[in-house]
């Protein structure tokens, strides 16, 4: 039986990664080192559960928003080239938020936001309006006729060796109201519904955008940070050169339009990166230039629309691209606690709701959910469209649980008969296991859950053109689909048209080495629609015992640990280290930023999509219990997470000389298994024995710590 550590990774975040991510992306990608700090600014506010402390007016808004963007767009442009602006926690740090409106990076120049910062997104679309041609004439905070992305600055632009790094959260506020314009009243969100099942798009801000209208970004990073709420999508790329490390997407899972990353171009690495959001994790595209060279590795997708390839109308090529330790799943965590726009959890159990998870409340969109996907970005539209060409792309070492259409590639509609269609070569799918659903994801009957309650079942789909000469080129490699204590096939459906299949190793249900005619009456397995398929190879095997080795359970929790030299707030100091080395007597701190995989936003619209008894976008119950740290197996302290609730912290003083390792632990509370997390290194030195009154390092009179 093949076999994996996954679950371990997935759960340990030990320092820094030195070897070079070898893939297809050609650069020598190692972890991204945070840049020296040129100017540190104090958090002016204070921050509640749903955003800053501060006056709910446009003109309170806006008065401070603009004083603390000046104030950091100064900062940044007086900072040397290769340095960064630091935001950190205020002298008391219960201040721990930032109020910004759009903000341009000055080339080789980055910003890092501390572990329990949080910067929120102005709430006025006035604020974000683009007045350039690229905004086509449409108006920020308002629906219309626009083409997609018009409007509206990011909150962050990021062009030539920029990056924003650290612990801390950006927070676009796409669920609270805005403050000005037709819409004003509404929240972001609210007008993503707005637009639904009409030809219209929304004009709304995307957290960062690096590279637009043509004008390609290089050498950009992402270290770390947690993005969430987004107003609309949240993080774009557009050029040569693109890391994202240890990153977190937050968004309630079924917000529409809160695209994880947009990216195309090249030599582009997504490392230990976890997306919970309501629209693509991942949308590659090309976008009128060629996109190559992508690796995406230790990702975590707790999604509906998954990692997406698209087949846009043009004749540019998508080719080399590599995902890989990959986790995605439509499963939550429970069933939030909390009053939903004024409805309690005790009334969605009754009728007319009578929810009995919150999975039931999204039948027509859980319908939605893709895990790997192929598709189209182009609307109908009038004249021919080329087709691009997408080669030379693998997923493997892949487990899917709950979402119902783990494989999907249909990148057909909407081209019509005159387009020349998009070709698909050499798609492998490698050591991919799809988990029995669970009862979160329920049967439906034409969108309702089927009473009693049970589980779905999966669709496979493959969808291409014979009639043109048109085939999909697919392998699948111990690919497996499977109960297998039962012995039996969670796979419900299978649609294949005009595939040519390559089939090795392994794969199950054994139908999917017979996928190349129009098969009976399959009673006892699959619903087939399949049509002019045909294989190079087959394999004999069908084993269910082979598959890829999953986790249990996917962790709901994540949680990172690192260390700052001292036991007070370091100001201009490094602020995310692995490893330290102090002297005899010393202190450090250890940090712990722990959070919930999704946003702790919830959301629910009576008309959205019109489900019954409504859409419901759920959040995550905040964590409640105090964080554990370690010294191998002895318990060392516990420290309250605080400042935005992600971030606790415990001061070790007087550390005798040897090397000591340190872990940290977040136990079970009532929505969340115990999670184990981090593995922190300090080295203290013997010396100074010649200082014996000295206090802890750093004091003064006393010795200055040895370096990193």
């Amino acid at each position: 039986m093949r076999t994996t550590k996954w679950s371990t990774l997935f759960l340990c975040f030990c320092g820094a990664t030195t070897a070079s991510l070898m893939a297809q992306d050609t650069r020598n990608v190692t972890e991204p080192i945070t840049p020296k700090v040129c100017a540190v600014l104090r958090a002016p506010l204070k921050s509640a559960a749903d955003g800053p402390v501060i006056g709910d007016t446009a003109d309170d808004q806006n008065a401070e928003s603009s004083r603390e963007t000046t104030t950091l767009q100064t900062a940044l442009l007086n900072c040397t080239k290769g340095q960064a602006v630091e935001l950190t926690l205020g002298p008391n740090p219960s201040f721990n938020a930032f109020l910004l409106e759009p903000i341009t990076l000055p080339a080789s120049v980055s910003i890092i936001i501390d572990g329990g910062v949080t910067v929120y997104g102005s709430r006025d679309p006035s604020r974000y309006q683009d007045n350039s041609d690229h905004a086509q004439g449409a108006i920020c905070g308002t629906v219309g006729e626009y083409q997609v992305d018009r409007g509206c600055l990011p909150l962050f632009t990021l062009r030539t060796d920029n990056g924003i790094y650290g612990y801390g959260v950006i927070d676009g506020q796409g669920n609270r109201t805005i403050l000005s314009g037709d819409n004003q009243g509404i929240s972001w969100w609210d007008m993503a519904f707005k637009k639904k099942n009409s030809s219209n798009e929304q004009a709304s801000p995307k957290i960062i955008n690096a590279g637009v209208a043509g004008a390609f970004a290089s050498n950009v990073v992402l270290h770390k940070i947690t993005i969430r709420n987004p107003p609309f999508h949240t993080v774009g790329f557009g050029g040569n050169g693109f890391t994202v490390w240890g990153v977190k997407v937050q968004a309630p899972w079924t917000m529409p339009n809160s695209d994880g990353f947009d990216i195309h171009g090249s030599n582009i690495t997504i490392y230990d990166t976890t997306v919970a959001i309501g629209d693509q994790d991942i949308a590659i595209s090309t976008n009128n230039i060629d996109t190559s060279n992508i690796t995406v590795r230790k990702f975590r997708g707790y999604n509906k629309g998954g990692i997406t390839i698209l087949a846009g109308g043009d004749s540019h090529l998508t080719s080399n691209l590599l995902f890989e330790d990959l986790l995605f799943t439509g499963s939550l965590p429970s069933v939030v606690g909390t009053t939903v726009n004024g409805v309690t959890e005790a009334t969605l159990t009754q009728p007319p709701y009578s929810l009995q998870s919150y999975a039931q409340a999204l039948p027509t969109s859980t319908g939605d959910l893709k895990a790997m996907q192929i598709t189209t970005n182009i609307s109908s539209g009038t004249g021919s469209k080329p087709g691009n060409t997408i080669s030379n792309v693998t997923f493997q070492s892949v487990c899917v649980q709950d979402i119902v259409r783990p494989i999907n590639i249909v990148p057909l509609a909407p081209f019509k008969s005159t387009d020349n269609l998009p070709a698909i070569a050499g798609v492998v799918f490698r050591d991919v296991h799809v988990l029995p659903p669970t009862a979160q994801f329920p049967k439906t009957n034409k969108g309702v859950p089927v009473t009693p309650a049970a589980a779905g079942g999966y669709g496979f789909f493959l969808q291409a053109d014979p009639s043109r000469n048109y085939y999909n080129d697919i392998t699948l490699d111990n690919v497996v689909f499977d109960d297998a204590t039962q012995g039996q096939t969670s796979l419900a459906e299978i649609t294949a048209i005009g595939t040519a299949f390559t089939t090795v190793n392994n794969v199950y249900p054994p139908i999917l080495n017979n996928l190349n005619n129009q098969a009976a009456a399959n009673a006892a397995g699959p619903t087939l629609n399949l049509d002019s398929n045909f294989y190079a190879t087959a394999t004999s095997v069908s084993d269910p015992s082979l598959a890829y080795a999953c986790p249990a359970k996917p962790p709901f929790v994540t949680g990172e640990l690192y260390v700052t030299l001292g036991r007070t707030l370091p100001l201009g100091e490094p602020t995310s280290l692995p490893t330290a080395t102090i002297n005899a007597g010393g202190s450090v701190t250890l940090n712990a930023v722990v959070q919930p995989i999704m946003s702790q936003s919830t959301f629910f619209n009576p008309k959205g999509y019109n489900a019954q008894p409504g859409l419901l976008a759920v959040g995550s119950p905040a964590l409640t219990n105090p964080v554990e740290f370690y010294e191998g197996d002895v318990l060392v302290g516990t420290a309250k997470l605080s400042a935005n609730g992600t971030l606790a912290t415990l001061a070790i003083r007087h550390l005798k000389p040897g090397t000591h390792v340190f872990t940290a632990r977040y136990p079970a509370d009532a929505y969340y298994d115990a999670t184990a997390f981090g593995s922190v290194t300090v080295v203290v030195s013997d010396w100074p024995r010649s200082h014996p009154v000295c206090g802890p390092s750093g004091d003064a009179g006393c010795p200055v710590p040895v370096g990193r």
